[in-house]
């Protein structure tokens, strides 16, 4: 009779003891918080990386402007999207919403070219090319996310 006992009670242990079980989820919980923080991280940095490509396909696409008519002064939302027709071009005082939306713009001698675009994540990326050769860039979580602040806020040689 002693043998049964033993045999039944050790039918009874088959599972989990509540210590494993939250041992699992103290691992699942270090596990998480050790990797949603990075995940979010390399969004962010996605979302940047593509608004500043949008910007430097607007220089392209004035560049190839410039090169056709000779004058950073014919860049207009018309000759870009005629150019470049996977954007939508913004004028000058028009903010830039998200990537795909590119805010331009050229001071009034049309030696300088201006665009600005906002990231998903909040940070608006500028750059700024001169009829000289030089590119300049920027960026700044402000609202006013314009080709016209591209003008003036793009000073640095790299973001």
């Amino acid at each position: 009779m002693i043998p049964t006992k033993r045999l039944r009670s050790s039918d009874r242990e088959a599972g989990f003891t509540l210590i494993e079980v939250m041992v699992v989820v103290l691992i699942i919980g270090i596990l998480l918080a050790v990797g949603v923080p990075t995940f979010l991280g390399a969004r962010s940095r996605a979302q940047d990386r593509s608004a500043q490509t949008s910007v430097r396909v607007a220089q392209s696409a004035a560049l190839i402007v410039y090169t056709d008519d000779g004058d950073l002064g014919d860049v207009t939302t018309s000759s870009m999207s005629a150019t470049e027709p996977g954007f939508t071009w913004l004028r000058s005082n028009s903010a830039s919403r998200d990537d795909k939306q590119v805010s331009i713009a050229t001071n009034r001698g049309g030696t300088e070219f201006g665009a600005a675009a906002m990231s998903d994540s909040g940070t608006c990326y500028y750059i700024r090319l001169r009829e000289s050769g030089s590119t300049l860039y920027g960026s700044s979580t402000s609202a006013s996310c314009t080709g016209n602040s591209a003008l003036s806020r793009a000073r640095s040689s790299e973001w």
